[in-house]
């Protein structure tokens, strides 16, 4: 209690900190008592006063160290002549909600509260929240002042000492981590910081076997936020997630973000997609692959899908879907072909490659036409010799979970701890970086032995189970030699990915080491233009929900210079019409030939008068890919991480037939 001496007792501080939205409101009287004590207190007479502190002027606001101004104030400093407006009064007299709102700069921002007062200055919030957040939450007495939990990574955040913002600031990192890491709800963590939004469901679908998911909507500013999930809650949850991701992440310290929900963001170094692609990538994947599946939906179910997005600019707003596939099987090894006729492995990500690598050839047929030369994503190369691709032209690959291997098998453990070797304690941790085979008719990775291993036909005849690299190996082999595989390199350039996105699982140490850090400081003398792709890479803003269940059979593809939607037996690599899949060795081997017959040029002088129809024969004739392939593996091999596995040859020393 106060003293009539006028010296102050603590509980006579009126507390600095107040939840956000909450106006302090304090009484002129009391005003004037506290700083006819304070007056005392420093030996002086009630009406002597302190000289004005000097104010100064940032970013066309003029703030003071010692004095606070409300956010209507600093909005009205901003932007003259506003006019507030209570749009609504709802509740009983006794308990009444109104709501203000103030247009800015052609913008209608609202806020809601019990009092009219308190009501405008929320809409002020909203409004500086969105066209200037970090000057509301430097003001030193800012209404922006939360009153969260304590957190123990509070230490991360170094305010600077005497800075009266750091608190706030600190406390605002705190709320968006927190929501981003799941400790909290994000919708009620973006509730705290922009009230009154209203989330809009625009797909539901209550069928089981349904392959629309739950998609919420939520607008800031006319732009719209999406999320999607199993449920209208986490569907919910995902569009208010994507708006802080996008939106306030940037005003995080790095550290508080080194766990977004259940994974890290990219550790400084690693070359980073904007969040606005990665999503955009994502969206334009599943909205395509829920289109062409509308009349497939007893093959619809899935446990991964993969897709590979062109772009032409950087924000991907003219993104087009080149292939898409589902799968986790590979062929039984007794459905192995000798004349090219399967898909031996039916992976998601592997299929898409395939479905590009069909686009590519589609792609050069269009040089055999003067009117659609234009047309094409390839040029001619400067000396005449092949072609290359168009500058602007990019591919991203989406992937709804880590691929399989080394990116993925330390994921789901390693989400609460990093991967330096110096703290590393992971019982598995010497396996970091091995390469890994899949298994037939089945799911998970091995790790390779670390002895040369050949597999032969006479072996797998006689039941040894047929053992394929793993995803993680094949995504690092395209970042070495590219996209487009042996046969399309004697026509074109390396085409490498610019981007990879991870729709869930994705821990970025692990995905760096998997896709080119593992042998990044033990490849040399790749032949130009041959090199190791570092690609940008993130996850998106709305995780995709993991389907516990058992993955179906089958994979199905799409390809946008092919008809329809083709389903695939993952067990025997076939149509389920039994048929060879469009995208089989043979069927590419023959869209290779095609190309030779048109005379196109290349850059290996390969033609089709002295190249071989023995498809195996045709494939090591590209001696700079086969030579940056060697390079590869033997980087592996330096690195001490094995022997990549090859295939019994047999199955590649087929001819060019025209009947499979």
């Amino acid at each position: 209690m106060a003293q009539d001496n006028g010296i102050s007792s603590p509980t006579a501080t009126v507390a600095e900190n107040v939840p956000l939205g909450q106006d302090v409101v304090m009484k002129d009287e009391k005003a004037k008592n506290n700083n006819d004590k304070e007056a005392l207190k420093r030996g002086s007479s009630p009406a002597s006063s302190e000289p004005r502190p000097k104010k100064s002027r940032r970013n066309g606001v003029t703030s003071s160290s010692q004095s606070s101004q409300t956010p209507l104030a600093i909005l009205n400093e901003l932007r003259n002549g506003l006019v507030f407006e209570i749009s609504s009064a709802t509740g009983p007299p006794h308990n009444p909600n109104f709501t203000a709102s103030v247009e800015v700069d052609g913008v209608k921002y609202h806020g809601t509260a019990n009092a009219k007062k308190q009501a405008k200055q929320k809409a002020a919030e909203v409004a500086l929240l969105s066209i200037s957040p970090n000057l509301l939450i430097s003001q030193p007495g800012s209404n922006f002042d939360m009153d969260f939990t304590t957190d123990t990574n509070t230490s991360v955040i170094s305010p600077t000492p005497n800075s009266p913002s750091a608190p706030k600031k600190a406390k605002l990192e705190l709320l968006i981590s927190k929501a981003l890491r799941g400790a909290i709800n994000p919708v009620m963590a973006l509730n705290e910081i922009l009230p009154g939004l209203k989330y809009e469901c625009i797909m539901e679908n209550n069928n089981k076997s349904s392959i629309s998911p739950f998609v919420y909507e939520v607008k800031i500013e006319e732009v719209p936020y999406r999320g999607s999930g199993n449920s209208k809650k986490h569907a919910k949850a995902a569009a208010a997630r994507s708006v802080l991701l996008q939106r306030f992440s940037s005003f995080c310290s790095s550290a508080l973000l080194t766990h977004s929900y259940g994974t890290p963001f990219l550790p400084q170094g690693v070359p980073t997609l904007q969040p606005i692609t990665a999503n955009k990538i994502s969206e334009l994947v599943l909205s395509r692959y829920q289109e062409v599946m509308a009349e497939h939906k007893d093959y619809a179910r899935r446990k991964v899908l993969a897709g590979l997005v062109m772009t032409t600019n950087s924000d991907c707003t003219d993104g087009r879907i080149i292939s898409l596939s589902t799968g986790t099987k590979c062929v039984s090894g007794e459905h192995i072909s000798v004349k090219g006729a399967v898909l031996n492995d039916s992976h998601a990500e592997v299929v898409c490659r395939r479905g590009l690598v069909r686009f590519f050839y589609d792609q050069l047929l269009l040089h055999t036409n003067p009117a659609t030369v234009g047309e094409s994503i390839f040029v001619r190369d400067g000396s005449g010799k092949g072609f290359v691709l168009k500058p602007d032209v990019r591919f991203h690959l989406y992937i709804s979970t880590s691929p399989c291997g080394d990116a993925r098998i330390f994921s789901p453990h390693d989400v609460e701890g990093g991967t330096d070797e110096a703290v590393d304690r992971h019982p598995n941790r010497q396996s970091r970086g091995q390469l890994r085979t899949k298994i037939e008719s089945g799911e998970g990775t091995i790790p390779v032995k670390s002895a040369e291993s050949i597999q032969t036909w006479d072996g797998v005849m006689q039941g040894e189970r047929l053992l394929t690299m793993s995803c993680s190996d094949k995504v690092i082999k395209w970042n070495v030699v590219g996209l487009q595989g042996s046969l399309l390199s004697h026509f074109i350039e390396p085409v490498y990915l610019h981007s990879i996105v991870v729709g869930s699982l994705f821990h970025p140490s692990h995905l760096r080491r998997a896709l080119y850090g593992r042998i990044e400081s033990s490849i040399m003398g790749l032949p130009p233009p041959y090199r190791l792709n570092k690609l940008m890479m993130n996850t998106t803003s709305s995780p995709e929900a993991r389907n516990p269940g058992k993955a179906p059979n089958h994979s199905v593809n799409w390809v946008v210079v092919e008809e329809g939607v083709e389903v695939v037996n993952a067990m025997t690599g076939k149509c389920i019409s039994g048929s060879a899949s469009r995208l089989c060795k043979q069927k590419l081997f023959h869209s290779f030939f095609e190309c030779l017959q048109a005379n196109l040029p290349t850059r290996t002088g390969i033609s089709v008068s002295n190249a071989s129809d023995v498809y195996y024969d045709a494939k090591s004739s590209a001696e700079s890919y086969n030579d940056a392939k060697r390079h590869m593996v033997d980087a592996f091999k330096r690195a001490g991480y094995g022997v990549w596995v090859k295939k019994p040859v047999e199955q590649d020393q087929f001819h060019l037939t025209g009947a499979l």
